[in-house]
């Protein structure tokens, strides 16, 4: 998966050690991906990722060539449900777009390939910057979790937003009207896909006794015949 700055892959070894380093309690990352309250190793990152209790897909800056943060998602409720995390692990490259652009490379592939009806993810209200992108996106704030993250002394709200697949696809259609954003394209394109369906209907509509169908249906009562015989 690839935007215009950054793109997704799969973590190696080297890179566990990477999002261990990131998320240190003392790190500011950890505090604004609310993962300050206890120590994520590398080894239950890895472990996440053998089980496929979470994916992570590492987010390589195309330009120097690096790894600059993480991004996650793990099923939440019922299949099709998805919530959705990371961060860029370097404050010196923060507010530039990447985080932004992985993000929505992430849900993209999610509603593209994951077949997803809904995505989700929780951020605390302190967080500035993320509360400015997602307010601008179309996401929606489905409510206010009460003193849900404890911070310097005292508790802090955190607010849960979604998008579910018709909002996701109505947004993506009117950002691509004004804007050149990213979109991750078909595995298969529309034309092939269109090919198919039409050499099958072609081939369909010819003679039945070709097709694997007419055959079953004109063997059949022959075939129950001799069932009926033997019994």
């Amino acid at each position: 998966m690839k935007g215009r700055f950054v793109a997704l892959r799969r973590p190696y070894d080297a890179d566990f050690e990477l999002i261990e380093q990131w998320l240190a309690p003392e790190s500011m990352t950890a505090v604004l991906t609310t993962d300050a309250g206890g120590l994520v190793t590398a080894r239950q990152v890895r472990e996440l990722n053998e089980s496929g209790a979470m994916r992570h897909y590492m987010v390589w800056l195309l330009d120097e060539d690096r790894a600059v943060g993480c991004v996650n998602y793990k099923r939440s409720g019922p299949a099709g449900c998805f919530e959705i995390g990371g961060a860029i692990g370097e404050a010196d490259i923060w507010q530039r777009g990447y985080g932004i652009e992985a993000f929505t490379l992430l849900v993209d592939h999610l509603f593209h390939a994951g077949n997803a009806h809904r995505v989700q993810f929780t951020t605390a209200i302190y967080n500035r910057h993320i509360i400015n992108a997602v307010t601008k996106a179309a996401f929606v704030c489905e409510g206010i979790l009460r003193e849900y993250y404890f911070l310097d002394g005292r508790w802090h709200d955190a607010v849960l937003w979604s998008v579910l697949r018709d909002e996701f696809y109505h947004g993506a259609e009117i950002a691509a009207r004004i804007s050149d954003r990213y979109r991750l394209p078909d595995i298969i394109p529309e034309r092939d896909k269109a090919a198919a369906r039409e050499t099958l209907a072609r081939f369909l509509a010819g003679d039945r006794d070709t097709t694997s169908i007419g055959q079953f249906l004109n063997d059949r009562p022959a075939a129950v015949a001799e069932r009926e015989q033997v019994q």
